[in-house]
């Protein structure tokens, strides 16, 4: 092993600028990368799963569930578009009153209602996209959860009771929609 050695106080500055020299470009490629890297996964849209269904009249959608931290926070921001068939429920973990919700960085108008124990409390119609703050705060009177569709395409209103099911417990292949607002079990017999 070779031992660097050093004669005087100025070649340790010359041996540490060196360094440096080498040093410094290496680090700040890595932040320019990480910061780029950082910025790509921030600026992406969830993808989570879908796991319960809505039905209302004649229509069903298909919802994907946000309930921790930071799948509340990020919603549907960054998304090109929304499939009018799809849309997301917000599991708020409990009862709150005076609901904040907003538009930042989503790029489609939405319906917004919030949900107390399933029923609609208020209503938020063509809650339009917003890039840059302050943008309009949209609040409910009180949710435990708040449901995002695209704006228009369901026919619901304050006070409607809505059916919403997770996946896992409706049975498979055995499944109509009936003229009312709830799923009906085919009878195979």
């Amino acid at each position: 092993m070779k031992t660097l050695k050093i004669n005087s106080e100025k070649d340790l500055y010359v041996a540490a600028f060196k360094l440096l020299n080498i040093l410094g470009p290496v680090a700040g490629v890595f932040i320019i990368i990480g910061t780029v890297a950082l910025g790509y996964v921030q600026t992406r849209p969830q993808d989570l799963p879908v796991t319960h269904l809505l039905t209302k009249g004649n229509r069903t959608f298909k919802l994907s569930v946000a309930s921790t931290p930071e799948q509340l926070e990020k919603g549907l921001k960054f998304r090109a578009s929304l499939n009018g068939s799809r849309g997301m429920l917000f599991n708020l973990g409990r009862e709150i009153y005076d609901v904040p919700f907003w538009m930042y960085k989503v790029n489609f108008p939405l319906d917004i209602f919030y949900l107390k124990d399933n029923v609609v409390t208020t209503a938020v119609y063509n809650a339009q996209p917003c890039y840059k703050t302050p943008c309009p705060i949209y609040k409910g009177k009180v949710a435990s959860q708040v449901l995002e569709l695209v704006k228009g395409t369901a026919n619901i209103k304050v006070g409607d009771r809505l059916n919403i099911q997770p996946l896992s417990v409706l049975p498979k292949n055995n499944i109509s929609v009936d003229r009312g607002n709830s799923l009906r079990i085919k009878n195979n017999r």
